[in-house]
């Protein structure tokens, strides 16, 4: 909220109250965060008169529909919202076509774009139960010559809900990029204020800087964790300056100096990006990088730097523990990292069964942000977690993965389904009808033993298995776990928490005898939250 400032108390009393209150909610969705997908068509992405220096696309037209782009917003309070749209003033279609799907349905609308005024301008208001997917196509009748994609605007006009129950706690996992350069012993520096909150996170390390050693150790020492920040080749910066992978080198040239870099970090425990706009679009190189991080048992944590990157795809086909980032949390004072912040928060309250995921730098106003915001995520009941605990292994029907793979017994089919979850990738699931015995076996061969929360997912259906049983194997047996999918459907229902041993598979089975509806198996997720207690853990290293 703006804040009214005059020498005279009458003036300022009167600016103040012409200022809007702050909705109680509001989170934006842009083209470059994890929700945004192209589904068709040929976008051409484009960084002039864009939203606050961000990327965006276009695409010609108008055409057949075929081009689409898709937002999945995920983890919203329930509630009734209006969604608006970001766009630069230019020759864009009077009647754009997009299609939201909500808790009204699905809603068919004609929005004119068409030289408005750089800005926000709305969509329509809807209602939301935690998830709301926005299509928009490249067919359209009226004026325009242009299509463009950019980021949307979900702000909360109903009251604030209570948070829903869970038995995850609710938190957020924040990584802090760019250490190394500064002295984490100095006081007066960002790095070391961070250290110092209340609360692990994980910190992202440049490869030789002059406090690259001392900055793994002194964020060891005080319980928070160390992974690489590895430079990597951008659009705009094709030297990526020391220890950094640039597009010209060879595959073995990309494992060498990774390797070289993992090596000079004391207890590394994983690898994120630094910029990379260029290089993480490159399967090969990325693919290279993961199978140095698998040799070591490393996890992989996509910055996301750029909406093209594949790295997050080629960690979960490597078979590794990954993730990949929401937001930048920094903003441009520390009013507006506090809000991203809070964003965060309030995303993890409302749906604690998906991973939210923020990054921030070694900076003044975000270390201040961070501090500033220790009593507010107290009272809000959300934990700061490092990344480490919000990695997921996601078995999936239709999306082959390195240490995974799907069994069935019985009559399955497979059928086409939207995922309206940005953590899947396939537009398929499987499903069994009709008499006789039907099990659906997911399994992974984790990286680590270790203690995982573990989900599953099915579509929403109505006529879905109201008496369905998914079964866990894990270290200490067999548990079955009651599920109905003829409710909650796209929604992650959280199974329990177990322990699981590299040496075996982690497996769970969807099953039912003669189900009466269709029982559906489409995808489940492992998410890491630490290793085995001990004596366990000594018993299998």
């Amino acid at each position: 909220m703006r804040t009214a400032l005059a020498s005279l108390a009458s003036a300022a009393l009167l600016l103040v109250a012409e200022v809007p209150a702050a909705p109680a909610y509001q989170a934006v969705f842009d083209v470059e965060d994890p929700c945004f997908e192209i589904i068709g068509g040929l976008w051409t992405l484009r960084n002039d008169a864009q939203r606050l220096a961000y990327y965006y696309f276009t695409t010609t037209g108008p055409g057949t529909g075929e081009g689409r782009v898709r937002w999945i917003a995920e983890g919203l309070p329930a509630g009734t919202y209006l969604i608006e749209h970001w766009v630069a003033q230019a020759d864009y279609p009077s009647d754009a076509r997009f299609q939201v799907i909500s808790a009204d349905g699905v809603s068919d609308l004609q929005v004119d774009m068409n030289h408005l005024t750089n800005g926000w301008h709305p969509i329509g208001t809807f209602n939301v139960e935690r998830t709301c997917v926005v299509n928009l196509s490249d067919h359209w009748e009226g004026a325009g010559t242009l299509l463009g994609a950019d980021a949307l605007r979900f702000t909360l006009t109903s009251s604030l809900p209570p948070p829903p129950p869970t038995s995850v706690p609710p938190h957020i996992g924040l990584c802090i990029d760019d250490v190394g350069a500064a002295n984490p012993l100095t006081p007066t520096t960002p790095i070391h204020q961070m250290l110092r909150l209340p609360f692990a996170m994980t910190y992202a390390v440049l490869p030789l800087r002059t406090y690259t050693a001392e900055s793994a150790e002194e964020i060891h020492r005080l319980g928070s964790e160390v992974i690489l920040h590895q430079p990597m080749a951008a659009i705009t910066i094709p030297d990526p300056g020391a220890g950094g992978i640039s597009d010209t080198m060879t595959l073995d040239q990309v494992r060498a100096t990774l390797a070289a870099n993992l090596d000079a970090l004391p207890h590394v425990a994983g690898m994120n990006n630094h910029t990379g706009s260029l290089v993480t679009q490159r399967a090969d190189k990325m693919a290279a990088c993961m199978e140095v991080l698998e040799a070591r048992d490393l996890y992989f944590f996509d910055s996301r730097t750029f909406t093209l990157s594949v790295a997050f795809d080629e960690g979960r086909r490597a078979g590794l523990f990954t993730a990949e980032r929401d937001i930048f949390i920094d903003g441009n004072s520390q009013a507006e990292a506090m809000a991203l912040i809070r964003a965060l928060a309030l995303r993890a309250l409302h749906a604690p069964e998906i991973p939210h995921l923020g990054i921030g730098h070694v900076r003044s106003g975000t270390s201040a942000a961070l501090a500033a915001m220790v009593p507010e995520l107290e009272s809000m009941g959300v934990e700061v977690w490092p990344v480490s605990r919000c990695l997921s292994e996601i078995v999936e029907a239709g999306v082959p993965v390195r240490g995974t793979s799907i069994e069935t017994v019985g009559s399955w089919t497979s059928e086409e389904r939207d995922a309206h979850s940005h953590l899947l990738r396939d537009g398929e699931a499987l499903a069994a009808r009709g008499s006789g015995e039907h099990r659906a076996r997911f399994a992974a061969r984790l990286n680590f033993s270790g203690v995982c929360d573990v989900y599953a997912i099915w579509p929403s259906d109505a006529s879905g298995e109201a008496s369905a049983t998914a079964r866990i194997a894990h270290l200490g047996g067999s548990t079955a776990v009651p599920i109905d999918q003829s409710q909650g459907g796209d929604t992650w229902h959280h199974l329990g928490q177990f322990s699981f041993s590299r040496e075996a598979s982690a497996e769970v089975t969807v099953e039912a005898a003669s189900p009466e509806g269709t029982l559906w198996a489409d995808a489940v997720r492992f998410d890491w939250r630490g290793p085995l207690p001990d004596p366990v853990g000594q018993m299998l290293r």
